[in-house]
């Protein structure tokens, strides 16, 4: 498990617990590359160049400015950043509870673990207090909303049960949302045509299904590992042949029919193909070995 990278307190009028915030989500398994010299194979470094005398200058010897005028700067200390807190800085204190459905996912941004910080004395209590807080929520079908300093920026959070547990979303400023109703008003008004509609709404029964975490897999990063092992390995590098691309200019009818057609024959394929005992899986996940990615 993670280590949590932040430590405060949830408040609930004045009610108080001590919780824990990991990120809910990691890359630790993607293919990542380093930047090499070419000649020598040996690793580069990145080096921070002084704009007017251009000498190299040592991170320890940096420090961060506010432009307020055209080459004008006031400096600010690692130091002084810490000291300056407010409250959200170690509080979420709950504002507001709304339901979920009213926080549209657009502004959803980044999740997080909460979770009780139930270490040493009191222990016991924090649980307990947190459970409640967290099955008050569910079952009033609520969300709580509330901010938190993250990354030397408070930010407005949304708090809603998961489980035994609790899950924090940062919210994305309503400035940083381009709204769709907006952006679609350009967008032609139609009159579809009946028989394609109905063709349309049979093949999306056709490809209804649960929901599937195996759909996640990302055959690119797939196809990344393959390449790495490959030239670990000394092997040929066989690439693919890049698939043909469809013209943009179709008969929606005939494009439906066929559509159609093809669901039909996938469907017969993979029943005559299945036995009685068996049904055909999504793709499996990738069994290969995880390591070290870096070239």
């Amino acid at each position: 498990m993670a280590r949590p990278f932040w430590r405060g307190q949830l408040r609930l009028a004045l009610v108080t617990c001590p919780i824990n915030l990991t990120p809910a989500t990691t890359e630790r398994d993607k293919v990542r590359f380093h930047k090499l010299n070419r000649e020598t194979g040996n690793r580069l470094r990145m080096q921070m160049i002084d704009s007017e005398t251009e000498d190299v200058v040592d991170r320890d010897e940096t420090v961060m400015g506010y432009e307020f005028e055209k080459g004008k700067y006031v400096t600010v200390e690692n130091e002084e950043l810490d000291k300056l807190k407010i409250e959200s800085s170690d509080v979420i204190n709950i504002e507001r509870v709304v339901p979920v459905d009213e926080v549209d996912w657009l502004y959803w941004e980044k999740p997080y673990l909460l979770e009780p910080d139930a270490r040493g004395k009191g222990a016991r209590s924090t649980v307990d207090i947190f459970a409640t807080i967290r099955e008050a929520l569910k079952a009033k079908e609520v969300v709580g909303l509330g901010h938190a300093v993250i990354g030397r920026r408070e930010r407005p959070v949304m708090i809603q049960p998961r489980g035994k547990g609790m899950m924090l979303l940062t919210l994305r400023d309503p400035d940083e949302i381009r709204k769709p109703e907006e952006a679609f008003d350009d967008i032609s008004d139609v009159k579809i045509d009946k028989d394609n509609l109905h063709m349309a709404e049979t093949l999306i029964e056709r490809l209804s299904g649960k929901f599937d975490h195996g759909m996640f897999e990302d055959r690119y990063q797939e196809a990344l590992h393959k390449l790495v092992a490959a030239k670990q390995k000394g092997k040929k590098i066989v690439f693919a042949e890049e698939p043909a691309r469809d013209s943009n200019i179709v008969d929606i009818t005939e494009a439906l029919k066929a559509s159609l057609r093809g669901t039909t024959k996938a469907a017969n394929t993979n029943n005559s193909r299945a036995s009685p005992k068996t049904r055909p899986t999504a793709r499996g996940k990738s069994t290969r070995k995880r390591g070290k990615h870096a070239a």
